[in-house]
């Protein structure tokens, strides 16, 4: 289990100068008009008013990322970044932390006086802490060594690809777990889990399996050949890839809204996840609330760890 203190994070140059009369962080998204981010940011800061005196929080919703950025460039400090403009935010900085160099994607961009607008994922610390979290909760080891192998033995499946689901992966790789990476396109979940493997500078490991989330063709398996013929044995050829939520200990469910495997499974197995824990990225519209299951994460506790450390990088506070 990794400590994030490794990771490099610290107050933009351009705020060590002084302080101007106005400061403005934003929010680019399309669409984002639900964003909780203006309220989390003027609720966090209610008792400074020293800083609310100086900063605000907007939402710039914009349809296209180049409109977003030059918004960004003109009016505005920092912002974060939501779908669908995660992985060109990564593409369009200058420089990037270690956070952002994990997952190939940026949800928070900042204008810095030496390397230019800075890209860092702060989504990525936040599902670190909550893994860590919830390594704790169950928590028997009495040494680093052991808490090492307990994270080992634990076993995430990440549902998507996007920005949140990469996020999601390399967080769980860096908490020390195995990780199962379920999405549509395979091809995708491929490519990105060949990237994990090469920018592996902490020597984290890899993605365990890739399969597809409409339980369709062959994705990988990565199952032992017992337990894979096993399962071939007794369930249908179409699904025998739900094997992998079964096998996790950890779903962390990153799509907008309702899956293929997500539908069939509650349909045919309703208490599937009864004895997992679910973490989803979604606040807005979530479908896992009232899913039985040992314990649900919010993606309101997501979206407030990760809020935090934008305030900390963002902000210096």
């Amino acid at each position: 289990m990794t400590d994030l203190t490794h990771i490099p994070v610290s107050t933009p140059n351009c705020h060590e100068s002084g302080t101007p009369s106005h400061r403005r962080l934003g929010l680019i998204g399309c669409p984002i008009g639900h964003s909780l981010s203006p309220a989390l940011f003027r609720e966090h800061f209610a008792s400074r008013p020293d800083i609310l005196e100086h900063w605000s929080y907007d939402l710039i919703e914009r349809s296209t990322f180049d409109e977003a950025w030059k918004a960004f460039l003109q009016d505005y400090e920092a912002v974060n970044v939501t779908a669908p403009f995660k992985e060109n935010a990564f593409r369009a900085a200058d420089s990037h932390d270690y956070s952002s160099l994990r997952c190939r994607a940026s949800n928070l961009l900042i204008k810095t006086q030496n390397e230019g607008v800075k890209a860092y994922n702060t989504d990525f610390e936040a599902v670190v802490k909550i893994l860590q979290q919830e390594l704790q909760r169950t928590a028997t080891a009495n040494t680093a060594a052991e808490a090492v192998e307990k994270a080992g033995r634990h076993k995430v499946l990440v549902i998507g690809c996007g920005g949140a689901g990469k996020a999601a992966t390399a967080a769980a790789l860096e908490a020390g777990m195995q990780v199962f990476l379920c999405n549509r396109t395979v091809s995708r979940a491929q490519e990105f889990a060949g990237y994990l493997r090469r920018y592996d500078p902490y020597g984290h490991g890899s993605v365990t399996c890739i399969t597809e989330t409409d339980l369709l063709g062959s994705g990988a398996s990565g199952l032992s050949p017992e337990l894979e013929k096993d399962i071939r044995s007794t369930l249908p050829a179409d699904t025998w890839q739900t094997a992998h939520i079964k096998e996790a200990d950890i779903i962390i469910y990153t799509l907008p809204g309702p899956s293929d495997i997500l539908t069939h499974l509650l349909s045919s197995t309703p208490d599937i996840f009864s004895d997992k824990t679910l973490l989803e990225a979604n606040y807005k519209d979530p479908v896992l609330t009232s899913v039985p299951c040992r314990r649900y994460i919010s993606g309101l506790t997501w979206l407030h760890l990760q809020a935090l450390t934008t305030y900390r990088i963002a902000i210096g506070r």
